[in-house]
């Protein structure tokens, strides 16, 4: 057992869902899919917690990933969770300010 008392396993990837052809328009280019997804999300295993750097890039949530955020703790930025709204459970982590 790890010294905190608790153990944990930390996966870290990323995954588009949306199909082949998909298009963002970003204002000033539009990115478009090439592939279609790896997996589908029903393939991945138990997921307790998403690590979320910016929820404004179709490249790091697309669309179809945005439902793995249901029921799930979301660790983000105070912006990401201000434009993920509701979402209850959200861990904030704010650039330049540690923990005690």
């Amino acid at each position: 057992m790890a010294p905190s008392g608790f153990q944990s396993k930390v996966d870290i990837t990323f995954i588009a869902f949306d199909k082949v052809g998909t298009e963002y328009d970003l204002g000033i280019i539009t990115l478009k899919s090439l592939a279609g997804p790896a997996l589908q999300i029903h393939d991945l295993p138990a997921i307790d917690v998403v690590l979320l750097s910016h929820e404004d890039h179709p490249d790091n949530l697309d669309t179809a990933g945005r439902s793995l955020l249901d029921a799930r703790t979301v660790i983000t930025t105070p912006d990401g969770a201000n434009k993920l709204k509701p979402r209850p459970q959200s861990i904030l982590f704010t650039p330049g300010k540690h923990f005690p």
